[in-house]
């Protein structure tokens, strides 16, 4: 069994999950997928979280899976890296993927996973499937192309190459590169964390839904009407035309 492990601290209303296994550059065992899923469980349980940041130790996001551990990462019971991305994406607060450093093959398909991707100017980036005879998932491959169109998913999956994060900001791989990423990133999770979270959450929900082509139409008069009930709303209105910060019931 691998060293590694993920780490979680909650800090006020953000959670921060880190991958650590610095002697790999964070690649990801088996236990360390299986156990991503319970983390977010457990992080999605807690009232007080309103954020999720996934970030990796050192100089390095994720180095992918751990090779010396595919035939269990990939065994007879299922792939543990398909649960691990879904939990991600099913994730009803928004996530962020703070890439400092090393983002490669399994770590693409968690960064892809999250909402938002705020890299370091060193971070690389690569999807390694074609260098291995090993066929990405499916679902992967629909959030990639969902991403950066399907020219650039081709060519970093049939290139198996490396690119900056200069290329992968032009690609739209990530959202943004900036010289401190930590920084960025914390200062975005309090501005979120600071939002309605009514607003929040339906904006996830209903963009996820526009995404994968589906109708709108049943979710976003679900959220009108909880706007209504909680008086989410009318309090932010009120509290704008009062010019004071607003205290938004919902939660």
């Amino acid at each position: 069994m691998g060293e590694g492990r993920l780490g979680l601290e909650v800090d006020q209303n953000v959670a921060r999950i880190t991958i650590d296994n610095p002697g790999k550059r964070n690649a990801m065992n088996a236990a360390m997928w299986r156990t991503l899923p319970e983390l977010l469980a457990e992080i999605t349980a807690d009232p007080a979280v309103r954020v999720v940041v996934l970030t990796g130790t050192g100089d390095a996001f994720c180095a992918g899976a751990d090779i010396s551990e595919l035939h269990e990462i990939e065994g007879p019971e299922g792939s543990a890296t398909e649960p691990a991305e879904r939990a991600l994406l099913d994730c009803p607060l928004p996530t962020i993927a703070l890439i400092n450093g090393l983002c490669i093959g399994g770590g693409c398909q968690l960064a892809a996973a999250c909402d938002l991707r705020i890299a370091a100017e060193p971070a690389v980036f690569g999807i390694t499937p074609a260098k291995l005879g090993v066929v990405y998932p499916s679902s992967s491959i629909e959030r990639l192309t969902e991403l950066v169109g399907p020219a650039a998913a081709k060519l970093l999956l049939f290139s198996a190459d490396f690119f900056d994060s200069g290329r992968a900001l032009g690609m739209r791989l990530v959202d943004e590169v900036v010289a401190d990423p930590a920084a960025r990133v914390a200062e975005l999770a309090a501005t979120i964390a600071g939002r309605s979270q009514l607003s929040v959450r339906a904006a996830k929900q209903l963009v996820d839904l526009a995404a994968r082509g589906e109708s709108l139409t049943e979710r976003a008069a679900h959220w009108q009407d909880v706007a209504t009930e909680t008086g989410e709303t009318a309090e932010g209105v009120t509290a704008f035309l009062e010019r004071r910060p607003a205290v938004f019931p919902y939660a």
